[in-house]
C-alpha cells in the first residue's frame, strides 16, 4: 500500500500567519532593502506589479 500525505489547505495555513500588506512595507517606494541575519536583500515591485526578492 502507498501512504498518501495529506496537508492542510493553503487558506488554513495562511490564516494562522501574520499578514503584512506590501504597500505598508514599501511605504510608497518601488524598492526597499531588507536586513536579515547580517545580509541585505532587495525587495522590488516590477512594472507588472509583481514582487522580486534578490540578494
Amino acid at each position: 500500500m502507498h501512504d498518501i500525505a495529506v496537508s492542510a489547505p493553503a487558506s488554513f495555513i495562511a490564516a494562522s500567519l501574520p499578514v503584512v500588506e506590501s504597500a505598508r512595507l514599501m511605504s510608497g517606494s518601488r524598492e526597499i532593502v531588507i536586513q536579515h541575519a547580517g545580509q541585505s536583500y532587495r525587495l522590488r515591485v516590477t512594472r507588472a506589479n509583481k514582487l522580486i526578492l534578490t540578494k
